[in-house]
């Protein structure tokens, strides 16, 4: 009999460690919740760590673990504790997105949609995942698809939306897309979260500009350069405003060489003064500012359009032509490459290209080709 009862309490006590260890593991894990819902996440993954430690398969704490990870931007240590939680959790939405955040933001983006996607595909309301997937898209330049998923976004979403950069970011799309209008909805939400984000005061001042809001625009521009006085960027905005709106081309000057007190190499506003000395009939000295836009973008169309014209304009026919051809190489479709390529064939009494130049312009639908071929026609 007492060797029975030995027995009895040698397995009891067997399995007592084991008993305290669950005990211990849940007491940590509890810890943890209570840490990280204090904000204090770094003490927290101490706590989760401990509970696994005891627990190897705690899934519940392998999930906080990760999504604590997430939070301190540690994606690689999210991903490894994520990929084990959803080994138990093969169905449960959250997860999923978690994964798919970390993925995201280690730059695996096929691994993110994927797993964002079927984060969808177990709860097709899952909110955050529209969001995520619109900055995807937003990152990506691909504002069609952007702007979808921060709709539906909004529609799922049971809470205001009170992130500065996700109304920003929707402005921004919107103005790629020219919606104006609704780009300034958006983007006064954000200035409404965060009244001193340069860029959201930016994209108000591009949305003013197009809209021909002028006053509105120079306001927002001003904004941006209270906030971040060294940036040239609002300069130029404001520029932009007093050139191609206001047709005031002396003030727009102002304001480039405001820019290019900034940065003397800044493509944009070496571009505006160029344009604006060209419109004044400064053409030699519009060559010079062209020629720094063209060094810092050897791609600018828009500048070799530009000197173009301003070779023409000063009889230097062969550097006219050769710099019209390169915007028609960059820009296939370009008109106004075309409309001055012809003006100096006429000079050079080059009927057969003048010609050239003329239909091609048809071809495009382009309003300037009747002008060309009316002077075409009088040689």
């Amino acid at each position: 009999m007492k060797t029975y009862l030995s027995a009895i309490w040698l397995i009891i006590i067997s399995f007592l460690p084991q008993a305290g260890f669950a005990q211990d593991a849940t007491t940590f894990y509890n810890e943890g919740v209570k840490l990280k819902n204090e904000k204090k996440v770094a003490e927290a993954i101490e706590k989760f760590k401990k509970a696994v430690a005891l627990r190897p398969d705690y899934t519940e704490a392998l999930y906080e673990w990760g999504w604590c990870q997430n939070d301190l931007k540690d994606y690689e240590g999210a991903i490894i504790n994520l990929r084990k939680a959803r080994t138990a959790w093969t169905a449960v939405p959250k997860v999923y997105f978690e994964l798919g955040y970390a993925f995201e933001k280690s730059n695996r983006t096929d691994s993110a949609i994927l797993t964002y996607n079927r984060c969808l595909e177990l709860k097709p309301d899952y909110s955050l995942v529209y969001k995520q997937l619109g900055y995807i898209a937003y990152n990506k330049n691909d504002n069609i698809t952007a702007l979808e998923h921060f709709k539906k976004y909004e529609s799922f979403t049971k809470t205001e939306i009170k992130d500065y950069l996700y109304w920003y970011r929707k402005g921004f799309v919107y103005n790629a897309l020219k919606d104006y209008t609704n780009a300034i909805t958006a983007l006064k939400q954000s200035e409404s979260f965060k009244s001193d984000y340069a860029n959201t005061y930016l994209e108000l001042g591009f949305a003013c500009t197009r809209l021909k809001q002028d006053e509105e625009a120079i306001s927002y521009f001003k904004k941006a350069i209270e906030i971040d006085p060294k940036s040239h960027i609002p300069y130029n905005g404001i520029g932009e405003v007093y050139r191609d709106n206001k047709k005031d081309m002396n003030e727009a000057m102002n304001w480039y060489q405001k820019s290019l007190t900034i940065n003397p190499a800044e493509r944009k506003a070496n571009f505006g003064m160029g344009y604006c000395l060209n419109s004044t009939g400064k053409y030699n000295e519009a060559i010079t500012y062209l020629k720094k836009a063209i060094e810092s973008e050897r791609d600018y169309v828009a500048a070799f359009v530009e000197l173009g014209y301003s070779y023409y304009m000063t009889g230097k026919y062969t550097e006219a032509i050769d710099h019209c051809n390169k915007a028609i190489s960059l820009s296939p479709k370009n008109e106004n490459a075309r409309y001055y390529a012809g003006l100096v064939y006429i000079k050079q009494n080059n009927k057969t290209m003048a010609q050239k130049m003329a239909d091609e312009l048809k071809m495009l639908s382009s309003k300037l080709a009747a002008t060309l071929q009316a002077k075409v026609d009088a040689l």
